[in-house]
Order: structure tokens, then C-alpha cells, then sequence
């Protein structure tokens, strides 16, 4: 009797588990969404119908998962008295928007309070899109976005990303920190700073003090107080100077025509990514443009 338990047991136990497994590859394998669960379009400004959303959804959902990297929108109507780049940057890092632990990614922005689209980027995503490549994109939304096409500017700009994800980082790709960053400073870095710059100040007064002691003068006056009288010598000597030739040289300056390329930092714009902090800390790149 007891063997029948056991083996009743054992069947009941490989049902249940043969259910499970059954469940989970139906779930897997029926159709839906790939982007269930995901929301990546953020239409605050109610820019889209219900069929556009949609398809941008999935759009951006084969972008994930093609490069591994988030791509988003977000539509305002109220900014909050913010400026656009401030208000993207904060959206991206208040609704954890990103993969991996640099959270790279990037959100498209259609601003209609400020009038303006953005893009902000985030770790690796701000290696390809370095400046000049999201002027492209600002280049192909504008139009659309001036139509009140809504729908066609955000895909225009995805277009255009995508592409340059295809193209790779650019060979020349450097970061370039906008003049108006300020790094923070973390508490051990405060006192480090402090600590060095009292020692720093209290050396030179430290010697200035025992200067003014003049302990080793006075020893040494006592034994050669008057021996510079001994060892003084004084020679005089005509020297006549000669003017031999002169030599004059001529050198063209070349006009400083200032920097090589346009945008927002020094140098060639062709593989620079601007970046600066964001209110969390976070640097980001990015840019925007009026319409």
C-alpha cells in the first residue's frame, strides 16, 4: 500500500509540473505586443491617436531589442516653467528610462509649450549620437513637426537614428563638457580640500616666523660680523660696446579665423558629444531646436 501512495505521489508531482511547463510555452508562444508591459511612448501632450501610439510602440519595442539600448517619446503640453532640455533630462531619469548600469538610451521630445524638439541621450547612446548627427535629426523632425504632423516628425526622427546606429560610433567620437557644467564634490573631497589648503597656508607662515627669529643670523654675525671688510674687493674695468649690424626679419601672421568647426565646443563638431549634468547628476547629451 505504501509503494502505491509513493507511486500515486510521484505521478501527481510530473502532471503538475508537465502543466507548467505546458502553460509558460503557451504564454511565450501566443501573439501579442512586444512591447507588453513596456511603455515607451509618453504622449503627456495627446499629440497621437490610438493607432499611432500603438505602432510607435512596436517600433521602438524592435528597437530594444535590436540594440539593446532605450529609445522613447514624450509629448507635453506644460513644461512646468522648465526649458526642454532640462525637462527631457529629468523625465529620463525620474521614469528609469535606459539599459544597463549607464542607462543608455535616448527620449525624443516634442515640447509644444516651449515649442521645441529635443533629444537627450544617455551613456552609450550619446557616443553615436554625437552632435552634429542629432542636428541631422533635428533636421529630418523639423518639417514635420512644423506641419503639425506629429506622428510623421517622431518617425523621421527614429528613422534617422536608426541609421546612424546601423553607421557605428564615429572614428573621431570624443566628449566635449559644456562650459556651464560644475562638477559636484562629494563630503571627503570637501575636507580633503580644506585639509591641504590650511597646510598650504600655514607653511608659508610657519617659515615666514622663524625667518623673523633670525636665530641663524645671529649666530653667524658673531663670528663674521666684519669679515666683509677683509674679503671686499673692488675692480674697475672699461668695457666698450661695439654696434656690429643689424638684422631685421619678416614673418606673415596668419588670421586667426577662429575655430575649425560650429556648434556648442571647440574644434571639429564632426565627432564631438556635448554633454553636461542633468539635476540628478547624470551626464547627458543632446540637443534641441525651435519651430
Amino acid at each position: 500500500m505504501r509503494t502505491s501512495h509513493t507511486g500515486n505521489y510521484l505521478r501527481f508531482v510530473c502532471a503538475g509540473f508537465l502543466a507548467a511547463v505546458l502553460s509558460v510555452l503557451i504564454v511565450l508562444a501566443s501573439p501579442g505586443p512586444a512591447y507588453a508591459g513596456e511603455q515607451r511612448v509618453f504622449d503627456n501632450g495627446g499629440l497621437f491617436d490610438k493607432e499611432e501610439k500603438e505602432a510607435l510602440e512596436q517600433t521602438l519595442a524592435s528597437f530594444h531589442d535590436e540594440w539593446q539600448m532605450e529609445l522613447g517619446i514624450m509629448t507635453t503640453d506644460d513644461a512646468g516653467g522648465k526649458s526642454t532640455e532640462r525637462l527631457a533630462d529629468d523625465f529620463y531619469d525620474r521614469n528609469g528610462l535606459g539599459v544597463g548600469s549607464d542607462h543608455s538610451g535616448a527620449l525624443f521630445v516634442i515640447d509644444m509649450d516651449n515649442r521645441e524638439i529635443h533629444v537627450s541621450t544617455l551613456g552609450r547612446m550619446a557616443d553615436y549620437l554625437t552632435d552634429e548627427r542629432i542636428e541631422k535629426v533635428l533636421d529630418a523632425a523639423y518639417g514635420y513637426v512644423s506641419d503639425g504632423d506629429y506622428a510623421g516628425c517622431s518617425y523621421a526622427a527614429l528613422k534617422e537614428i536608426s541609421s546612424y546606429m546601423e553607421a557605428g560610433i564615429p572614428a573621431n567620437q570624443h566628449d566635449y563638457i559644456r562650459s556651464d557644467y560644475r562638477p559636484s564634490l562629494r563630503w571627503h573631497e570637501v575636507v580633503f580640500a580644506f585639509v591641504a589648503a590650511g597646510t598650504a597656508a600655514a607653511l608659508p607662515c610657519i617659515s615666514t616666523v622663524n625667518q623673523y627669529k633670525m636665530k641663524k643670523e645671529q649666530k653667524q654675525a658673531l663670528n663674521y660680523r666684519f669679515s666683509y671688510r677683509g674679503n671686499s674687493e673692488f675692480q674697475y674695468r672699461l668695457v666698450n660696446d661695439l654696434f656690429l649690424n643689424r638684422m631685421v626679419t619678416q614673418r606673415r601672421i596668419p588670421r586667426n579665423t577662429g575655430n575649425s568647426g560650429s556648434g556648442r565646443g571647440p574644434g571639429s563638431s564632426a565627432g564631438r558629444t556635448t554633454l553636461h549634468r542633468s539635476s540628478s547628476g547624470r551626464m547627458h547629451g543632446g540637443g534641441g531646436r525651435k519651430f
